[in-house]
């Protein structure tokens, strides 16, 4: 009996962390392709900074883009102007001319168009992120 307890302590126990993912991870923001290695993250779920950036990466790395790679900001669009009803942000981490003249450094506001954090850096905001989302 008591190793029986012991067995299914051990299952919970095992089974915990992946339900909770699963848990964690329906509430990740919508993304769709809007472009060679451009796509939106589509806010769906009034995230903050952390989880859009970590949407963004994870995108941008499904997609093909190196961990050194920057993504960029190029769009912001409300819920009125987004045709998903949500805020909608679009990233690339492959920049036009026109769009590295308007690149900034200092903020990683996803609200800004021009503001850019390497794949890298958006990825560690996943790790900071996992109970926020």
């Amino acid at each position: 009996m008591i190793r029986e307890m012991a067995a299914a302590a051990g299952m919970l126990a095992l089974l915990g962390g992946p339900i909770a993912a699963q848990q964690n991870t329906s509430k990740r923001n919508p993304v769709a392709d809007a472009g060679s290695a451009t796509f939106e993250v589509v806010n769906k779920w009034g995230s903050g900074d952390q989880s859009i950036w970590c949407a963004a990466a994870q995108a941008a790395l499904s997609r093909g883009a190196a961990w050194k790679d920057r993504l960029y900001v190029v769009d912001v669009k409300s819920a009125a102007q987004s045709p998903y009803g949500a805020e909608t942000i679009t990233f690339t981490f492959r920049p036009t001319q026109e769009q590295l003249a308007q690149a900034t450094s200092g903020s990683s506001s996803t609200r800004g168009i021009g503001n850019n954090i390497s794949v890298n850096s958006a990825n560690r905001r996943c790790q900071r992120d996992m109970g926020a989302t």
